[in-house]
């Protein structure tokens, strides 16, 4: 037996009001989904689902939150549904059809998540490179070998809509084959050209077809095909290579095209269809799991200029610093043992640092005591805890 979920990915409109009252947050939310097919059950749920996320992640609910409440909570049509935690009561006010459309309102009473670590109130930087496809021959059947490019880039679009903690700030225009080359060199590599934390190293490892000829009690539906898709994820450590997360996972869909058939892997036709909304799916799910991994580890800038007892950073107001904020200063060295096997250590700095003034992209730190920052060079980090 297959079981396969849905969630919202390519959402048309989503408005937000909220209401304060005197013990809880009202919020009442609006999402639009087309009907493709006919299908306005899918429609609906597509609908319902942007509405509940929009309103759980204004409301500064947790990720892990935002996927329980729009993941196997959509099957019952009168949609009532009480929770314990940070959701209190969903409910369903309003379904309307209309032009190939179907908006829905939902109202949820929410309580927000308070930050679980100082390190969850920075935004950690990520990179990829277009997801390799393992095996290139699969990509035949649809003609789809730019599969890789454009699932990094709706991974990246993934991230913007739900993660409140990582931001995917770069997908570079190459693929890396990630499963027979140094993943630790090359990702050092990587995380210093594009400027970022970690590195994000994903491997398409499925994408083949199974096709099977209707039998004669079923001859009227002709030919039915699933299509796989599987991939391997790993999280690493931009400043060491040192592999942080690794995970795999697997969906399988329903292939509604002939094998003949060129489609572009990048058409809202493509990422609508049953097979890539289960992959969009999975790709949230992957999202998630990041999310929850990386919150509470520390957040790392790089030093880029030393003057004057004061020290520039790669982490401004766009990862949420602010003036007042302490960071922990400490450098990256290569050590190699008796057996010439080379290691990174890290030697932190005895003193503390403030934040001073705060940028764009950047922010200026010096020393908590106003003590001398000795030894100190370009490309050195500084650490939240």
């Amino acid at each position: 037996m297959k079981f396969v979920h849905y969630i919202s990915y390519a959402i048309l409109l989503s408005s937000l009001t909220w209401v304060q009252t005197a013990s809880a947050a009202w919020f009442s939310a609006t999402g639009q989904a087309t009907i493709l097919h006919g299908d306005k059950i899918a429609a609906k749920q597509q609908a319902t689902e942007e509405a509940i996320k929009q309103a759980l992640l204004f409301a500064g609910a947790s990720v892990r939150s935002v996927q329980q409440m729009t993941n196997g909570l959509l099957m019952d049509d009168h949609l009532e549904i009480r929770t314990s935690g940070e959701v209190n009561t969903l409910e369903l006010i309003d379904e309307v059809y209309s032009d190939g459309y179907v908006t829905v309102s939902i109202r949820a009473d929410i309580f927000s998540q308070e930050s679980q670590c100082s390190a969850a109130d920075y935004t950690k930087r990520l990179a990829t490179t277009y997801f390799p496809i393992r095996y290139g021959s699969q990509a035949a059947d649809g003609q789809i070998h730019k599969l890789g490019a454009a699932a990094a880039l709706k991974m990246q679009e993934t991230f913007s809509q739900i993660s409140t903690s990582l931001t995917l700030s770069e997908v570079e225009p190459y693929t890396l084959n990630w499963h027979n080359t140094d993943k630790q060199i090359q990702a050092t590599k990587l995380a210093q050209k594009t400027d970022v934390q970690y590195v994000l190293a994903v491997t398409i490892d499925d994408i083949s077809v199974e096709r099977n000829q209707a039998n004669s009690f079923k001859f009227w539906k002709g030919e039915q095909a699933i299509r796989n898709f599987a991939y391997t994820l790993t999280l690493l450590n931009g400043a060491s290579g040192e592999e942080l997360m690794n995970k795999q996972y697997r969906i399988s869909e329903d292939w509604e095209y002939d094998m003949t058939r060129k489609l572009d892997v990048n058409s809202d036709q493509f990422w609508r269809s049953g097979y890539g909304r289960a992959v969009l799916k999975v790709m949230q799910r992957s999202a998630v799991d990041l999310e929850e991994f990386a919150v509470c580890e520390p957040t790392m800038g790089r030093i880029l200029a030393v003057s004057n007892n004061q020290l520039q950073i790669n982490l401004g107001k766009n990862q949420k610093v602010k003036a007042g904020d302490t960071l922990t200063l400490f450098s990256v060295q290569q050590i190699r043992d008796s057996f010439g096997q080379e290691y990174r250590q890290f030697v932190l700095h005895p003193t503390p640092l403030v934040v001073t003034q705060v940028f764009a992209e950047t922010a200026t730190v010096t020393s908590r005591d106003s003590s001398l920052l000795a030894n100190i060079q370009p490309n050195d980090y500084v650490a939240r805890q």
